[in-house]
């Protein structure tokens, strides 16, 4: 793959990291040839040069959907991650795999960290781990009047992710209740982490098992329609490959894959006198091209949705966000220029959401766009 590229430079228009810092080292071409150097010649950086530099992505994809070659930078990346591991990935995947015993206490304790002690790095960290539960949350000012009768009677399985499971319950209640207002069977189905986050952190067997875990969930239950409602973990579950029996079913398991969002474009909803004047909205990166959620969004806030991003990346970037905060403070401002004026900012990434909660400016709340719905 580090072969086809030509150095045609479309990877820079689109790069956040790049249009933020302007540091054209961190740019996808140069981390296409860093790889391209590293694969002919294993010995010319150091471990922990190498490590360093395999910190610079941010993952979100953005290169790999352009690039006219082909060339998948951020799985370039992940690929130079697993081959020179540090603590810091070893931390992350620590938190990613054993979410449900770390998440809600580590969520509850950093809530309870003064504010004096956030300083240096240590405090985005601290208010990102304390956002995860989202305190008290939104207040609910949409409701659904007249649901459509597209999918009654269908079964599908819910694919709640990681957040909603273990630390955000709201939101997987709030979604059960909008499946059973649409007449959706909600099959049950023991799912584990997407595993895009340890994909992308160069963790790819641990990946591959919990794909093929899921993957058998599925198959167990019929390779029925799989509904979910988080941008990443969506993005996550459509890259899935080698863990199907044939070509025919991995095009089937994509073909299952459903947004929430998408699944409510027709229902009829009532707004209460207690919406927010001014609403913004996130636009995650993995969402590509199409995002379900900005248009259902769209269509129920009208007017009163007065700032979204578009190119903007919120910065959270995975590891990254451990390896190199201070390269990813540029590209979180970016973003919330483009929100300013925003009272409540809603956006449907788990881990959008919580980097955004983190460094919300003074009285502007965050949330996930299930949080509105009553």
């Amino acid at each position: 793959m580090t072969g086809q590229c030509i150095l045609c430079g479309k990877c820079m228009e689109v790069c956040p990291l790049l249009r933020a810092t302007n540091r054209e080292e961190l740019a996808p071409r140069a981390k296409s040839e860093l790889c391209r150097v590293l694969e002919a010649s294993p010995g010319e950086l150091s471990e922990i040069d190498a490590a360093r530099l395999a910190g610079l992505c941010l993952g979100c994809g953005r290169c790999a959907e352009i690039c006219p070659q082909g060339v998948d930078v951020p799985a370039l990346v992940a690929g130079l991650r697993g081959a020179h591991p540090n603590f810091k990935s070893w931390l992350w995947k620590t938190w990613l795999t054993r979410a449900k015993q770390l998440w809600a206490p580590g969520s509850a304790a950093a809530r309870l960290v003064p504010e004096a002690f956030h300083i240096g790095n240590l405090g985005p960290m601290l208010k990102m781990l304390a956002g995860m539960s989202g305190g008290s949350g939104l207040e609910p000012f949409a409701e659904i009047g007249r649901f459509p009768d597209t999918w009654r009677g269908e079964r599908m399985l819910l694919f709640a992710g990681c957040t909603a499971n273990y630390v955000q319950s709201r939101w997987l209640a709030a979604a059960l209740k909008l499946l059973d207002g649409l007449g959706v069977e909600v099959l049950p189905g023991d799912f584990t982490c997407c595993g895009s986050g340890l994909k992308c952190a160069g963790f790819a067997d641990e990946g591959a098992d919990m794909a093929a875990r899921n993957v058998a969930v599925w198959r167990a239950a019929g390779r029925p329609k799989v509904v979910t409602f988080c941008t990443s973990c969506l993005a996550g579950l459509r890259a899935y490959d080698g863990c199907f029996e044939d070509e025919a079913e991995q095009e089937k398991w994509r073909e299952s894959q459903f947004p929430l969002s998408r699944i409510l474009h027709h229902a009829d909803f009532m707004i209460s006198d207690n919406v927010p004047e001014k609403l913004g909205y996130h636009h995650p990166c993995h969402a590509g091209k199409a995002d379900p959620d900005r248009d259902l969004l769209a269509g129920v806030l009208g007017g009163r949705l007065v700032a979204a991003t578009d190119r903007q990346c919120c910065g959270f970037g995975g590891v990254m966000r451990l390896a190199a905060p201070g390269a990813t403070d540029p590209v979180n401002r970016e973003c919330w220029d483009a929100l300013q004026g925003a009272e409540v900012v809603l956006t449907g990434c788990s881990a959008c959401l919580a980097q955004l909660s983190a460094t919300a400016p003074e009285g502007v709340k965050v949330g996930h766009w299930l949080e509105i719905m009553k």
